[in-house]
């Protein structure tokens, strides 16, 4: 269970080692993921590759299924980054997309599965909880690819094993439209050929009708639909009004299926940067949140059985800092040694371009730290002046109508408030000096950079479903849905506003994606009145 408590209720665990750990699960291995308050220490990660397919396949799809809304992520052979990414005209920032999907190569799917248990709010609580199933699909394109030298070593560095990728990877062929079983879909979950698995799974997602998150979306649906739907639109507009299909889940006028972590965290919580990590530490850091993912999975010999693939199955380190567990937290204070040891670019953008050659810290603990300890010292100083300016005012009230009476009250006040002062600043001075002494006792060494190996496309797509969560909690609690005026919305770099995807009255969709897409409408629609029937019948 995904639990985020605003009460700041304190439920009793263990805590997990550091790093990433390979783990058996078998039937006496009871695994407890709860931080001492709460949050989330450790996510269970479950590859999906060939020799462990025809066994996942149908636990895959039920969850799928069962899930309020999923989030994906993928890991790309690189991006083909060139000069004209960064266009004023977002026609040619497509065009470049476009031209990379066509060359590159899907090496990993992250897929989380979110399903909304209880939603509770009182007056002295709120409470969410969500059911979660965390997925990491290996997938080896059969055709002929482009791999770029930065993108591996990016991986490589991440612990990304391509030794098992090459061995395991689910092989699909991308502008491969042939559809196998029932039009291209599971039915029954019966057979399949795995060169169709992934382009199944895609057309089960988007017949499911259910929301799906992205971080910073567009060129994640740009690869999907190049490799698992259709050839890519030459315009950014047929783009646009073909996705529109796709995220319209009730029909013309339905609630939107599409959101965006980077988006929420840009224009609807304004957070301070955007990248992923950042955002997800930043919602995980202020929310007493645990997570108890599918428990049946964890004390049963379903792992073991996977072909005694131990490494199907991995744990990975997310845990906040040891200041995080105690009784009441105190912000770590940050040194101006420390604070200048914090590498800009990389706590801007979440990327450093010199990598492990830079000599500054990469730890997004340290930048949120010093982030928090400059909004403390603002928060600290505009309640000084308030309680100046209070104080004033009810010595203005209280004031005898005598001018000596009112000249020595006055100077009796300003003698108070130079006293109140003195010992307020005395004891921020020595507050400051205490935590100074303190941080200057660690050694930059406790600063380390972002633990290795804790980079997966399932552990994205887990990170960003979770900051969708937080960012939408007040429309989850108040109707159980994810907040419908922050859907359909993909971020751009540099831009003010972000792009829509909707319907347009000057632009019909293509003519391979009608093809392709009244077969997916029609069994959207079946399943959409099996639904009801369902619903109306319990009722």
């Amino acid at each position: 269970m995904l639990d985020f408590d605003c009460h700041h209720e304190i439920k009793p665990s263990s805590s997990s080692g550091d790093g990433t750990q390979k783990i058996s699960a078998d039937a006496a291995t009871v695994v407890d993921l709860r931080s001492h308050r709460g949050r989330i220490s450790t996510i269970p990660v479950l590859e999906i590759n060939k020799d462990n397919l025809n066994q996942l396949w149908t636990y895959l799809l039920v969850s799928i299924k069962n899930s309020s809304f999923i989030s994906v992520d993928l890991e790309l052979s690189g991006l083909g980054i060139e000069k004209g990414w960064l266009s004023q005209s977002i026609n040619d920032r497509y065009k470049l997309i476009r031209k990379s999907a066509q060359s590159r190569a899907i090496l990993s799917i992250g897929l989380t599965t979110f399903q909304l248990v209880k939603r509770k709010e009182t007056e002295t609580k709120k409470r969410i909880k969500y059911k979660c199933q965390v997925f990491n699909i290996l997938t080896l394109c059969a055709s002929a690819f482009t791999v770029e030298p930065d993108g591996l070593q990016f991986l490589a560095s991440h612990s990304f094993d391509f030794n098992r990728l090459i061995k395991l990877g689910i092989p699909y062929a991308s502008h491969d439209c042939g559809a196998s079983g029932k039009n291209g879909f599971s039915g029954g979950y019966g057979t399949y050929s795995q060169k169709d698995s992934l382009r199944i799974l895609w057309n089960e997602i988007l017949c499911s009708s259910i929301p799906i998150a992205f971080h910073n979306g567009l060129i994640d649906l740009a690869f999907i639909y190049e490799h698992f739907y259709s050839t890519l639109p030459e315009t950014l507009d047929d783009f646009v009004v073909n996705l529109s299909d796709w995220f319209m889940l009730d029909g013309d006028e339905g609630r939107p299926g599409l959101y965006d972590s980077k988006y929420l965290a840009e224009f609807v919580a304004r957070m301070n940067a955007s990248y992923l990590e950042y955002v997800f530490r930043k919602c995980s850091s202020r929310a007493y949140i645990s997570v108890d993912f599918d428990s049946d999975l964890l004390r049963t010999n379903f792992i073991n059985g996977i072909n005694n693939d131990q490494k199907s199955f991995e744990q990975i380190n997310c845990e906040l800092p040891e200041e995080f567990r105690e009784p009441v937290i105190i912000p770590r204070s940050v040194n101006d040694k420390d604070a200048q040891m914090i590498c800009k670019k990389y706590a801007a953008f979440g990327f450093c371009p010199s990598n492990r050659r830079c000599y500054l810290s990469h730890n997004i603990d340290l930048v949120l730290d010093l982030e928090e300890q400059k909004q403390s010292k603002v928060r600290e100083r505009r309640k000084r002046r308030y309680d100046y300016a209070s104080k004033l005012l009810r010595s203005d009230e209280t004031e005898p109508k005598g001018a000596e009476s009112t000249s020595c009250s006055r100077k009796c006040s300003e003698n108070s408030e130079d006293a109140t002062n003195g010992h307020l600043n005395g004891s921020i001075e020595n507050e400051i000096e205490m935590n100074n002494t303190e941080a200057q006792l660690r050694s930059f060494d406790d600063f380390k950079r972002a633990a290795i190996g804790c980079h997966r496309a399932g552990m994205d797509s887990f990170m960003t479903g979770f900051a969708v969560i937080f960012m939408s909690r007040m429309a989850i609690l108040r109707t159980g849905e994810l907040n419908p005026e922050h859907g359909n919305r993909l971020p751009l770099r540099g831009k003010p506003i972000p792009l829509l995807i909707h319907r347009s009255e000057f632009t019909m969709p293509t003519a391979e994606h009608c093809t392709q897409w009244e077969r997916i409408s029609i069994e959207r629609e079946r399943r959409r009145h099996l639904k009801n029937i369902q619903l109306n019948g319990i009722s």
